[in-house]
């Protein structure tokens, strides 16, 4: 367990100018286009006027400013998923491909690097909500009769409506998009294993099996759907069934990975 968090501590510290930049970039995005909102919807210019709280949390929710940034903040960690695992064949003197080359199980590399993905997530989340505290006050800035309505910046963030992948109101939406998560980081470190890590005999038989793997992910994704709509699961029942499916998912993927790490990558 020590080896684990010392190699997560490790990845993080890579990670620092990944992570650094992604938040910055975020954030700059987040308040360009409250900043587009404000400029396009007239009420700068008072063509438009807030009388009442539901215009309030529309002008500082808008799925744009919220959907669009939680959208590259998610891309650039699948692909950041990617990266850390390539960058271990790629650079042969790295700390981490020395580990791989000493005896032993190398699953501990793998845990590793899902937590550090984790704790990425956590953070670059927690960015996405400080951003909704600055749309807040920016907009309280240019609109001054925007205070009047009485409506806090945490209101805004727990709004069921629009925050509901930031700040999840029940234990069940939580865990259904941390598994969610979870799922699609463990398909990318399967695929850059596939890609990166495993010895093969040839080109082909290299893109066999990244070939076979997606197909899998397009059969299993697409079974998992179509039970949910011919059982006619709605509400926290499917929401369930879609975490026990993800959870499986990620046993079965981990389960591959450890195969793969401890039996067929070449280093």
């Amino acid at each position: 367990m020590k080896k684990v968090i010392n190699l997560t501590i490790y990845n993080i510290g890579q990670a620092k100018g990944f992570i650094l930049v992604v938040a910055l970039l975020q954030i700059l995005l987040q308040l360009g286009l409250k900043v587009k909102t404000l400029a396009t919807t007239g009420l700068l210019t008072g063509q438009l006027r807030i009388v009442s709280p539901d215009i309030v949390k529309q002008v500082v929710l808008d799925q744009l400013s919220i959907g669009l940034p939680v959208f590259f903040a998610g891309t650039a960690i699948l692909v950041y998923s990617a990266v850390i695992w390539s960058r271990e064949w790629s650079s042969k003197g790295s700390f981490i491909y020395r580990l791989l080359m000493l005896p032993g199980s190398r699953f501990g590399i793998y845990w590793a690097k899902l937590l550090t993905m984790l704790v990425i997530t956590f953070f670059l989340q927690a960015v996405q909500v400080v951003g909704v505290f600055l749309n807040y006050y920016l907009t309280s800035f240019f609109i001054p009769e925007f205070a009047q309505y009485h409506i806090t910046p945490w209101s805004l963030v727990t709004n069921s409506m629009a925050m509901p992948l930031l700040v999840p109101q029940y234990a069940v939406q939580f865990l259904l998009i941390l598994t969610m998560g979870i799922a699609l980081i463990v398909t990318v470190f399967q695929l850059a294993i596939l890609v990166f890590g495993v010895e093969k005999k040839g080109y082909v038989r290299k893109v066999t099996s990244v070939v076979l793997y997606v197909l899998v992910i397009v059969v299993t994704f697409t079974a998992i759907m179509r039970t949910q709509f011919v059982v006619r699961l709605i509400g926290n029942e499917a929401m369930v069934f879609l975490i026990g499916s993800m959870l499986i998912w990620i046993v079965l993927n981990m389960l591959l990975s450890d195969y793969l790490l401890n039996h067929k990558v070449s280093v």
